[in-house]
């Protein structure tokens, strides 16, 4: 509920610097809730997860999609009116009817509604004035369309496009003699962000051992662009000032390659390495041997910390119970590190582990549930659907939160009866919660669009299928029975024939 409140922030003016520090501190905070910005009688409302920001609502009228598409010379004034008109007409959604209309492909309406809902945030980078307030809820209802752009990325790209010289060289005067280095907490340090060959040359020379002004004086040439990669690094905190010289070790020294962002099998591969991970001491979570030397935990601990940074799998479409696993492998890295790193707590540690009983922890429960899963996804496959369905549900005991999990579920248990009542009603329940836990799975829409058409809602089956394309512009089956609404409608009800009217005359 966005209206159920913990607690009220004050409101702040808007200066011009607000913004991106406002985003950076509520990152740091891992606060969820409503970011409300006003100048004048523009409004925004960016919602915040865990620390993310995730959409952005606007009143300004420049920045709906038809408009901006406009502007970036996509299509016509022409094009955008007549879709405008198609869509007050049929109910659909804009980018459907610019679909429909060949305007554009399904992939380039998701392209262009990503890039809208950051663009409207970005776009405050450059309000010098108005008022800021955040407004932390419990939780609020999710949209498909997201922005996948970590707070980092977002604080360097609208710093790249919105920040003035002036800007620059004032946020950037007080620390003029302070000696940059990388952040030390690879929570900052290992933020998503995208730098240029030179960005990643300034970040890598940041070891403590120059000034800010012996930075900017290596790249004369390109000063304004060594100024926002600087400026944007400092606020998002993947780089520390001291007034002193305070060289960074060795050994925290990581190295060029990037580990790649899976993209198949995410969740197969998660699962893995929290059972791997998660039934490990600390030593075997660093890799050590009982016996190590100093530098060996921190080297290990910041290249697990890189690998399973929460940044990288920012906009994989991860269910809530996925992505707090990966928070939860976050955090017990930096604890064995925490640990171990300390020399009076290692001893006490391995004296627990020697003397006492090792530390366990029940994954049993994952793991049937992912296998559980699986054979119920086999057995749909053979279109057993009451057997499988009774695998799926054993699967959501288990693990109640994951929403592929219920998806599957409810579909198996509709194909087993499709047109029993209560079937129908149940099968709708479990989809409708879990669009909620994650909008972004296409195959939640499609399913529930199918269901909606089992119990004759063709409106609501049609803007489900609306939703799949949106959330995956790829899902053909959501495609083709849009294009089959949109025949129907176009000619019209069908015609009851000649035999209806010798019957009238009965």
């Amino acid at each position: 509920d966005e209206n159920q409140q913990e607690t009220d922030s004050e409101v702040q003016s808007i200066s011009d610097y607000t913004i991106p520090l406002q985003l950076q501190q509520l990152y740091r905070q891992k606060a969820t809730g409503l970011l409300h910005l006003t100048r004048g009688a523009a409004k925004k409302i960016v919602y915040i997860k865990d620390g993310y920001p995730i959409f952005t609502r606007s009143n300004v009228l420049s920045e709906c999609l038809g408009r901006t598409l406009v502007a970036d010379g996509v299509i016509t004034q022409i094009d955008c009116d007549k879709s405008v008109e198609k869509s007050k007409e049929s109910g659909r959604l804009q980018g459907t009817v610019l679909i429909e209309m060949g305007l554009l492909t399904p992939q380039e309406v998701q392209t262009a509604l990503v890039r809208q809902v950051t663009d409207k945030l970005l776009s405050s980078f450059v309000w010098r004035s108005g008022t800021c307030q955040f407004v932390p809820v419990k939780d609020f209802k999710q949209n498909i369309t997201r922005i996948e752009l970590t707070p980092a990325a977002l604080i360097k790209e609208g710093i790249d496009r919105y920040w003035t010289p002036t800007q620059l060289d004032e946020f950037l005067y007080p620390f003029s003699d302070d000696y940059l280095k990388q952040a030390s907490n690879p929570l900052y340090r290992f933020q998503d962000i995208e730098l240029s060959k030179r960005g990643r040359t300034v970040f890598k020379s940041c070891l403590g051992v120059k000034t800010l002004n012996q930075i900017l004086e290596q790249h004369p040439l390109a000063r304004r662009e060594v100024q926002k990669v600087l400026a944007a690094l400092m606020i998002s905190e993947m780089l520390e000032s001291s007034v002193d010289p305070d060289p960074i070790a060795t050994e925290d020294l990581s190295g060029e390659g990037e580990p790649e962002i899976i993209d198949e099998h995410l969740r197969h591969k998660i699962l893995d390495d929290y059972q791997r991970i998660m039934s490990c001491d600390y030593f075997e979570t660093l890799g050590l041997e009982r016996q190590f030397r100093s530098g060996d935990a921190r080297r290990a601990y910041y290249q697990l910390a890189k690998e399973y940074h929460p940044d990288r799998f920012l906009g994989s479409g991860l269910s809530t119970e996925m992505s707090n696993k990966i928070n939860e492998m976050f955090q017990y890295i930096t604890q064995a590190y925490t640990v171990l790193s300390d020399e009076d707590s290692c001893a006490g540690y391995l004296d627990e582990l020697v003397n006492g009983p090792k530390k366990s922890i029940d994954i049993n429960k994952i793991i049937e549930a992912e296998g559980a899963y699986q054979e119920g996804r086999a057995l749909l496959k053979v279109r057993r659907f009451s057997a499988a369905a009774k695998s799926l549900q054993r699967a959501i005991e288990l693990s109640p939160e994951e929403s592929e999990y219920m998806a599957f579920f409810a579909w198996a248990l509709f194909k087993s009866a499709p047109k029993k009542p209560e079937i129908q009603n149940r099968a709708m329940e479990v989809l409708l919660a879990s669009r909620e836990i994650n909008p972004g799975f296409d195959l939640t829409h499609l399913y529930l669009a199918h269901v909606y058409l089992s119990l004759g809602k063709e409106r609501q089956a049609e803007k489900s299928f609306e939703m799949a394309v949106q959330a995956n512009p790829d899902c053909t089956e959501a495609l083709r029975e849009l294009r089959l609404m949109n025949l129907r409608r176009e000619q019209g009800p069908p015609s009851k024939g000649l035999f209806s009217k010798f019957k009238k005359k009965k």
